[in-house]
């Protein structure tokens, strides 16, 4: 992928910085061949974090997550049930990407005092449609019932993902044929945050197309087509210049969720691209756009 954007930083001092700024600049170019959100992570700071790795909520190796828990000094003000709870998915068009690669996510909102719960699930053309959003709604429902272990409330849980892994939040907690699978209460479910996502396409013109069955049509898994009427608040962000997964995706989405009398609240985020938007929720690189406020500030409101 060959983006560009007008990336005005500030200046920056030490190896560290200079460091994130090249993989920032490598991830724009589409420098790196190998994984630049593997880096980022590396990069980005574990204090006040406690992290558990590898935790399996299904038998396949794919089948994992990786916890994030804040410590006491990032932790919100503690209350008898536990913290806030977010569960993160990750992107890749069904076909690439892991936990590790996006843990800068969950050091991020652990130290904005969220038990965060960053997943894995099994990717095409091994595994297609709906093979993903199963992992998903697995993956929720052993959050549910495992997270206050952890230090999460199980009753305040925010699912959230980037890119494909939006198509995987909104289509596994929407879509009553996969939802009903969960045995979780929808009230748990505080809200759902797409970034980026791909809810409304036709997957049968792009490469994505190997992740899903060749005899289905777009309107028989697209999310926009497929909300139950009693799904939580949703918040839909693109970025301003993202030219991989376009606008309409999330005005069609809004009007799916809006049919269904389901809140949605959607934005745009000024100055990052697609994938410039998820790496702005780091917090070292904070500076390319506002992702991480906008979704803190959601989350605050539901809380």
């Amino acid at each position: 992928m060959n983006q560009q954007v007008d990336v005005k930083p500030r200046r920056f001092y030490g190896f560290k910085k200079i460091a994130i700024f090249g993989v920032v600049s490598g991830v724009v170019a589409g420098a790196f061949a190998f994984s630049p959100t593997r880096i980022l992570t590396a990069l980005t700071s574990e204090r006040g974090v406690k992290i558990s790795k590898d935790v399996r909520y299904g038998a396949d190796p794919r089948q994992a997550l990786d916890i994030y828990q804040p410590d006491k000094a990032n932790a919100k003000s503690p209350t008898v049930n536990g913290l806030p709870v977010v569960i993160f998915i990750h992107g890749g068009s069904w076909q690439k990407g892991d936990k590790e690669g996006y843990g800068f996510v969950g050091r991020s909102l652990a130290q904005a005092g969220y038990v965060t719960a960053v997943i894995e699930y099994r990717l095409a053309p091994k595994n297609i449609y709906p093979d993903y959003i199963n992992d998903s709604v697995s993956a929720i429902s052993w959050v549910y019932q495992n997270i206050a272990e952890y230090g999460g409330n199980p009753n305040t849980l925010f699912v959230m993902g980037h890119s494909a892994g939006a198509f995987n939040a909104v289509t596994a907690v929407d879509d009553e044929r996969y939802w009903k699978n969960s045995h979780v209460p929808t009230s748990a479910i505080k809200a759902v945050i797409g970034l980026a996502g791909p809810y409304s396409y036709d997957f049968r013109k792009f490469d994505s197309k190997i992740a899903f069955p060749s005899n289905l049509l777009p309107e028989d898994v697209m999310p926009d087509s497929h909300v139950r009427p009693n799904a939580p608040p949703h918040l839909l962000l693109i970025a301003e210049k993202d030219d991989l997964v376009g606008i309409k995706n999330m005005l069609k989405m809004k009007r799916g969720l809006e049919l269904a009398n389901v809140a949605v609240e959607t934005g745009v985020v000024p100055k990052v691209n697609h994938i410039t938007m998820i790496i702005a929720m780091a917090s070292p690189t904070q500076w390319l756009g506002n992702t991480r406020q906008m979704v803190l500030d959601y989350m605050a409101s539901k809380v």
